[in-house]
């Protein structure tokens, strides 16, 4: 592939706004989402595991993670949408490359994810099917593997002829899964979710602990359990991670800022987990985020240098300034934003005693002023609609 076809295969309307803009939110979005796969991911072990157990603590904390893997599920869904359309505003060549080199993969990956997800809705509403839940565990793992090879392969543009045409024989079924780094897979994924639900144990813990129905014991019980899994998921990160340092890292150039990152969040937890508590979980998901929002810039750092080397830069990506889609953006964000927090504060407070308690009055304002902005937001989305039917027309 040379810089000149890369260039070429760029959206010819260019870009609607800035790309920075697009490589930030890309970015914060990705970490957004990357937290609740790898919840869903973790949460799911731990519930397939405590079905076994048969003593009352895993039990309980069983259902709850069952449960809790099917609501991170379906946010981590909804939000790998937001980076996967920045990616294919300010790396279009690169993504659609990809998915057309693993097509059948590509046309596969929403069954995947679909079928997981409906077996994994089984084994919530059944409760002790574990078989149904380790079909739902390869799925949506393979799910994961296929997005994993489409990312890693658009880091590898000098391979894609021989990929397409091995031997000087075009290939058009897309089979093959390509680019594939395990080691990378391994950490961003198991050592993550491993991360991932020590985070939300203690969160579980801090949540109920001023609940008088949640025995004191099996709050302990979780906790312990939380302190557990943020040392294995520093371990499994940092194993795995300084093999993915070996590996691509060291093929892309990017092996010592790879490791020194990998280093960093190992150590970080492995020196914070003895001193996780409920009380400070807070503190602990502070911290996960800020380590996530580090991997994604490294893994962002790495396609940039990846790509540089060809000569294709996303800052460099053109663009036009579309004010209609940049206010219809910025609409969507200032309406969606109070609904969702007023959503989360009412679940807060159905949660904060057994029979549950109203939300205060301020909250209720708020929920009426996020009735007001949808409204807004609907009348805005239409008149903006009708304002370009209108101008094309008059065209």
């Amino acid at each position: 592939m040379t810089p000149e076809a890369l260039l070429a295969m760029r959206d010819p309307l260019g870009a609607p706004f800035h790309p920075l803009i697009a490589q930030i939110l890309l970015v914060v979005t990705y970490v957004l989402h990357i937290f609740f796969v790898t919840t869903a991911i973790g949460s799911l072990l731990l519930g397939l595991y405590g079905l076994g157990r048969g003593e009352e603590n895993w039990e309980r904390l069983s259902k709850v993670a069952i449960r809790l893997s099917v609501q991170a599920t379906g946010l981590g869904i909804t939000m790998g949408i937001a980076p996967l359309l920045f990616v294919q505003v300010i790396y279009d060549p690169v993504w659609y490359t990809a998915t057309t080199l693993m097509g059948l993969w590509t046309v596969l990956f929403i069954p995947l994810v679909a079928l997981g997800y409906l077996f994994l809705y089984i084994l919530y509403l059944r409760g002790n099917l574990a078989g149904v839940g380790y079909v739902a565990l390869a799925l949506l793992l393979l799910a994961g593997f296929t997005m994993h090879s489409l990312a890693s392969a658009g880091l590898y543009p000098s391979r894609w002829a021989e990929w397409y045409a091995p031997g000087g024989v075009a290939n058009t079924a897309g089979a093959r899964l390509l680019g594939y780094d395990l080691p990378r897979f391994a950490a961003l994924l198991f050592g993550q979710a491993a991360l991932s639900l020590g985070v939300v144990l203690h969160l579980f813990v801090w949540y109920f602990r001023r609940r008088e129905d949640v025995p004191e014991g099996f709050l302990a019980f979780v906790e312990s359990l939380g302190q557990k899994a943020l040392r294995l998921g520093a371990l499994l990160f940092g194993g795995f991670g300084l093999l993915w340092a070996l590996t691509q890292g060291r093929d892309l150039g990017m092996g010592l800022p790879l490791a020194l990152v990998v280093l960093a969040v190992a150590g970080l937890f492995l020196w914070h987990a003895p001193k996780a508590q409920g009380r400070n979980a807070l503190a602990t998901l502070g911290l996960y985020l800020g380590a996530l929002l580090a991997v994604g810039l490294l893994r962002e750092g790495m396609r940039v240098v990846a790509l540089g080397r060809i000569g294709y830069s996303p800052l460099a990506y053109p663009f036009v300034w579309d004010w209609g889609s940049l206010l219809f953006f910025l609409a969507t964000g200032a309406a969606a934003v109070p609904v969702i927090a007023y959503l989360a504060q009412v679940l807060y407070a159905s949660g904060a005693r057994k029979e549950g308690q109203d939300p205060a009055p301020g909250v209720e304002r708020f929920g009426d002023l996020g009735v007001r902005l949808l409204i807004a937001w609907f009348v805005f989305y239409l008149g903006l609609g009708l304002f370009v039917v209108a101008r094309n027309l008059g065209g």
